[in-house]
């Protein structure tokens, strides 16, 4: 019996509609899946204090009788000779684990397919957030940024998506790979901490590694990052740069600086329009192409500002809520 069918005959077991032949499928599926006993067993121990004590110690024991009867007869008896025998015998064990409506919930709830859930913990502009995941791993995440993980997350693997900018300080665990994905690249580690710039609206991805090791999947290659490193991702090229960096640089937006290496002006403007909040035009375009390198105070948009008119000739005023840079 498929579960698809399992789980239909089961419905109307519950209301009384299953024919004999029906019921009897029912119990075979039941006692002879090795999965699903073990399941009832952690149901039944984990169950609600409600449930009669006695009721729950009974069954408990049923079903462990027979599931080391059900490993000792896989282990001696050949299915081609004794299948008839060995569900006969067994068909009626199953009665005692139907009956309790609690148990007869949680087989539904097993049977039925389950749909993957997504959670999303998004910042929005002008904010920053925090996320702990279940088996310790810490991410922080800014502006106008959103990471998604499905909520079945570290129960088979450790795998999550970001759109925008993130710092992982991730928990070892050698046999669950952590894997972040960003549009086309992919980010796999085991333990190790490490920022991620891929905003959307901007052509390149940014990685850069503080400690541990990465590797890194593009369309076109495989790359294994060391500590102090930073790999701009063109998408458009779809081709990698690495760049020995001091790391901590380009993580430091969690304690309110900004770090830039030979950045345009439109790229800073977008950069702290996004973390402000703040509508930033240019009075004259071609102050987008201005170049700048540096660390920058970022606890507060007049900061910013006066950082950037004090190393140039720009100068700024602000009007209905929005800031105008001129020369």
């Amino acid at each position: 019996m498929k579960k698809e069918d399992c789980l239909c005959t089961f419905e109307r077991y519950i209301v009384g509609e299953a024919s004999p032949n029906e019921i009897k499928q029912l119990k075979s599926f039941f006692e002879n899946d090795i999965e699903l006993n073990r399941w009832l067993k952690d149901q039944l121990v984990n169950s609600s204090e409600m449930m009669n004590p006695d009721i729950k110690r009974r069954i408990l024991e049923n079903i462990r009788s027979r599931t080391d009867y059900n490993a000792s007869m896989h282990a001696t008896v050949d299915k081609k000779n004794h299948n008839i025998r060995f569900y006969l015998r067994k068909a009626s064990m199953i009665a005692a684990i139907l009956f309790p409506v609690t148990i007869l919930f949680a087989i539904g709830l097993y049977l039925r397919p389950q749909k993957a859930e997504l959670f999303e913990v998004i910042a929005n502009k002008g904010e920053k957030a925090s996320l702990t995941l279940t088996e310790g791993t810490i991410v922080a995440i800014n502006s106008d940024s959103k990471i998604t993980y499905p909520n079945d997350y570290n129960r088979k693997n450790r795998f999550l998506t970001l759109k925008g900018e993130a710092f992982f300080d991730v928990k070892y665990n050698p046999e669950k790979p952590f894997i972040v994905e960003c549009e086309d690249i992919k980010i796999r580690v085991l333990g190790t901490s490490f920022g991620i710039k891929a905003y959307e609206n901007e052509n390149h991805i940014s990685i850069v590694l503080n400690t541990g090791k990465i590797q890194l999947t593009t369309p076109k290659e495989m790359i294994e990052m060391a500590p102090d490193e930073r790999i701009v991702y063109n998408k458009t090229t779809q081709t990698a740069i690495r760049e020995k960096v001091d790391a901590d640089d380009y993580t430091s937006w969690r304690q309110n600086r900004l770090r830039f290496e030979n950045e345009s002006l439109e790229t800073i403007v977008k950069t702290i329009s996004r973390m402000h909040n703040i509508d930033i035009a240019f009075e004259s375009p071609h102050l987008m192409n201005m170049r700048f390198t540096g660390t920058i105070d970022n606890t507060n948009i007049k900061s910013v500002l006066d950082a950037i008119t004090l190393t140039s000739s720009i100068n700024y005023r602000s009007d209905n809520g929005i800031v105008y840079l001129y020369k």
